[in-house]
C-alpha cells in the first residue's frame, strides 16, 4: 500500500520570483481578467492532473492495472487536445499530424513533445515575445538574474557530502 499523508488534506504551497517564467505562468494564472483566481488554480491543477494522474493512480496501488491504464488513456486524449490547440494558437506544426494512430505515441515521445511545447510558451509569455509561424521565439539574451534555477542547482545533489 502507498503511504498516505498525515492528514485527510493536502495543502500545496509554491512560490515563484519574478522575473523568473514560472511566476510570468502563476501570475497568469491568478490575476486574469478572462477567469478567476480560483478558476486560474483549477487549469493549473487539470494541467498537473493531466500529466501525473496514471502515475498517481499506479502509486496508490488502490485500482487495478485496467483502470490504471484507462486513467492513462484519458490524460493522453487531454493532453493530445491541448497539443492541437496550443499548435493552433502559436502556428505551430503539429507533432501528431503526422501519426494517424496516435494512441501510439510513446511516453517519452509525447513528455519530450509536451516539454518542448511548454517551455515556447512560458518563454513567449516571460518575453513577451511571440512565436513565430515556425515555432521559433525571437532571440533575446537573458542575464543571470532572470535564470530560473532549481534549488539543487544552486547547492547541489543531496549525496554530496557536506561541508565540514
Amino acid at each position: 500500500m502507498a503511504r498516505r499523508s498525515t492528514s485527510d488534506r493536502i495543502k500545496f504551497v509554491y512560490n515563484a520570483q519574478f522575473p523568473a517564467p514560472t511566476a510570468v505562468l502563476l501570475d497568469y494564472l491568478l490575476n486574469n481578467e478572462a477567469f478567476t483566481a480560483r478558476q486560474g488554480r483549477q487549469l493549473a491543477m487539470d494541467a498537473i492532473s493531466a500529466f501525473y494522474r496514471p502515475a498517481a493512480a499506479e502509486f496508490s496501488e488502490e485500482m487495478s492495472e485496467e483502470q490504471v491504464r484507462d486513467v492513462a488513456s484519458h490524460c493522453v486524449e487531454q493532453l493530445m487536445k491541448r497539443i492541437e490547440e496550443l499548435c493552433d494558437r502559436y502556428h505551430l506544426d503539429s507533432p501528431l499530424d503526422d501519426k494517424s494512430d496516435t494512441t501510439g505515441i510513446s511516453g517519452d515521445r509525447l513528455e519530450n513533445i509536451l516539454d518542448v511545447g511548454f517551455q515556447k510558451i512560458a518563454d513567449a509569455i516571460s518575453t513577451g515575445n511571440m512565436i513565430s509561424g515556425n515555432g521559433q521565439l525571437k532571440a533575446q539574451k537573458r542575464t543571470v538574474e532572470q535564470q530560473d534555477f532549481d534549488d539543487l542547482d544552486l547547492v547541489g545533489p543531496a549525496t554530496e557530502q557536506p561541508f565540514v
